[in-house]
This record gives C-alpha cells, sequence and structure tokens, in this order.
C-alpha cells in the first residue's frame, strides 16, 4: 500500500495547561486577605463577655475601656478617631490613669469589658474607683445571645 513520510511520522502534541495566570489570581487573593484582615488589639486577653438580650450602638469617637480578663490582669483601652491605645496598669494605678484620660475625653464615659468568671465585688470595686477618677457614666459591655 501507499505510505506518506509525513502520515506516519506524526505525532501528538502533548497540551500543558500554562499556569501562571493560576498563580497570578493566587497571589492576588493572598495579597488581598492580607490587606483585609483586622488585627485584634487584645489577642493578649482571652475574655469571655458574658450574654445580654439588650444592645445599645454606641457611637465609637473617644471611648475608654477597662478591661479585665479571668487572670485579673487589668487593661485600659483609648479609642479615639486616629486608633486605639493599651495601657497595662495594675489595680492601684486605675484612679489615676482615668484621671488623665477622662480630662480629654468630652463624655466622660467609661466601658467595662469584664469576663464572666469575675467575682461580683471585684467589679464592684473597678467600678468605685471608676466613679472616683470622675467618669459621668459607667458602661458595661456585653456580647448579644
Amino acid at each position: 500500500m501507499f505510505r506518506s513520510k509525513g502520515f506516519m511520522n506524526y505525532q501528538k502534541k502533548q497540551l500543558t495547561p500554562d499556569l501562571t495566570p493560576l498563580i497570578d489570581v493566587v497571589f492576588l487573593l493572598l495579597i488581598f486577605f492580607m490587606v483585609a484582615t483586622t488585627f485584634d488589639d487584645m489577642r493578649g486577653m482571652k475574655i469571655e463577655l458574658p450574654k445580654s438580650e439588650v444592645s445599645e450602638l454606641t457611637e465609637v469617637v473617644d471611648k475608654i475601656s477597662v478591661i479585665l480578663n479571668q487572670e485579673k490582669e487589668l487593661k485600659i483601652k483609648i479609642t479615639k478617631k486616629d486608633g486605639d491605645v493599651v495601657i497595662d496598669i495594675k489595680k492601684e494605678e486605675l484612679v489615676t490613669k482615668l484621671q488623665e484620660n477622662l480630662q480629654k475625653i468630652e463624655s466622660k464615659r467609661v466601658s467595662i469589658l469584664a469576663d464572666k468568671g469575675i467575682n461580683y465585688g471585684e467589679i464592684v470595686d473597678i467600678m468605685s474607683d471608676i466613679k472616683i477618677s470622675g467618669a459621668k457614666a459607667i458602661d458595661i459591655e456585653t456580647k448579644g445571645k
């Protein structure tokens, strides 16, 4: 029979997908999630807030929060328009630090974030210190049910 050189020497080309666009998309997604991630300032303290059915949205312009975790570590978090400042303090320093920072804030409101396992008496002591420091109102923060 008749054989052609071109017909017999025909080899199939191996098709391989180009992975460059896929790698580009993966890197773009990685960069997007790195930029869009919010960072928690309180990552060093684990606090389990008590739950409440009542929730009220407050304006977060200038705010002072007193934070007390299960290990009874005390921190003051100052929230302003330009960012948050977290200060580690001792119980004895609470009144003076709050007095210094309450002078800078118009609302004179202080929020308490305390772990639900904290003794009620300790929270009352902190509330007393907050009132002595000159706060006009005390908010107790909870998370919704």
